[in-house]
């Protein structure tokens, strides 16, 4: 009995070092410093790090959810909330939302929005993420995969982009060719994909995707479900954007009352 209850003495000490030693080394956890320590899928389930990140645009500061520290290489942050004016993902040559098969107004490159996220959107982001800004390398499906004479992407270079279907977790439906791989952050139930305005609103937002059964008509991701429509309509738009790893960060006080947020540091400037 004496025996017994000695081993179980020990074994209670050693529990109480070890539950010790891991809050020690909690304690001793240092701080992000750099844009990647904060991304979605660097986060444990010990770690309370908020993965958002407040970017200037037009002197104002917006969050923006850090999605991954791994999309080709570079660090991949999405606006959390969708751009205040909605827009069309292209403007036909004919008049209002009237397209010829051979417009192909889907086609993502040089698109009406792929144009605007390139030069006046990107033209409002302050100087600091400027100059941490790396190109991104995207999968987008090829023109001639549209109307399903081939299921083909290949990659263009951009700076600003859109999330693609299968990025933002959808599952690839028979009309589109996959594009990208699926993002951690968005593997769930779909309302982890709703966004909305900043003042609360929820709307739907563009994907990159064509639907490939016709050559206008581009996958959105909506309030109650996914879907695709006509490039004509007026959507919400989700900018995304990529960042060197090792853009350092910084904390400040001033920007969300009573709350402490990530912004990226002066010093990269």
């Amino acid at each position: 009995m004496q025996r017994h209850c000695i081993t179980k003495t020990r074994g209670a000490l050693y529990a109480i070092i070890l539950l010790a030693l891991f809050i020690s080394l909690a304690g001793c956890r240092s701080e992000p410093t750099t844009i990647a320590d904060i991304a979605y899928d660097r986060r444990t389930r010990s770690r309370n790090t908020d993965f958002r990140i407040y970017i200037e645009e037009n002197g104002i500061y917006v969050p923006y959810l850090v999605l991954t520290a791994n999309y080709g290489g570079n660090v991949l942050l999405l606006r959390e909330h969708l751009l205040d004016d909605s827009r069309p993902f292209n403007i036909s040559p004919h008049g209002h939302d009237f397209w010829a098969r051979q417009d192909f107004g889907a086609y993502y490159p040089d698109s009406y929005i792929d144009n605007f996220l390139n030069t006046d959107f990107k033209n409002t982001l302050g100087a600091a993420v400027l100059a941490a800004m790396v190109p991104s390398y995207i999968a987008v499906t090829a023109k001639e995969s549209l109307s399903f004479v081939s299921r083909s992407t290949y990659t263009i270079t951009r700076y600003v982009f859109l999330l693609s279907f299968r990025e933002l977790g959808v599952p690839d439906p028979l009309t589109s060719v996959p594009e990208g791989e699926v993002l951690r952050f968005f593997r769930g139930h779909h309302s982890g994909r709703v966004a909305s305005f900043s003042d609360g609103r929820a709307s739907p937002y563009w994907t990159r995707t064509p639907q490939t059964w016709e050559t206008f008509r581009v996958f959105s991701i909506g309030v109650n479900a996914t879907g695709a429509g006509s490039v004509s309509f007026y959507n919400g738009v989700r900018p995304a954007f990529s960042l060197c790893r090792s853009t350092p960060i910084t904390t400040r006080t001033d920007i969300i009352s009573e709350e402490t947020v990530f912004v990226i540091s002066i010093n990269n400037q």
